[in-house]
């Protein structure tokens, strides 16, 4: 069973569904390729203790642009400088 870490099998099929349903950004109206979890990361959920962080209200449909935009302003230096400040500071 899935500790709901990684991106799984069952994941793969939530996004494929998710952005089958959903095909266009949000944003822009671009093709939706990504399906990012908003407004909290996945990982924010899971450490919340969230039980189905993958369910679709969760969800919003993005373009690869977008999405990296987005992940931008939340995200500055992205999600592996903010896994390396966790590290220094003692938190995970």
């Amino acid at each position: 069973m899935s500790n709901g870490k990684s991106y799984d099998v069952r994941w793969q099929r939530t996004r494929r569904a998710y952005l089958y349903a959903h095909p266009w950004c949000v944003l822009c109206a671009q093709a939706a390729v990504v399906a990012d979890h908003h407004p909290i990361s996945r990982r924010q959920l899971i450490d919340q203790g969230v039980t189905d962080p993958d369910a679709w209200e969760r969800l919003r449909p993005l373009c690869v642009r977008c999405h990296n935009g987005e992940t931008a302003k939340r995200q500055p230096g992205g999600w592996a400088a903010e896994r390396r400040s966790e590290r220094e500071s003692g938190l995970s």
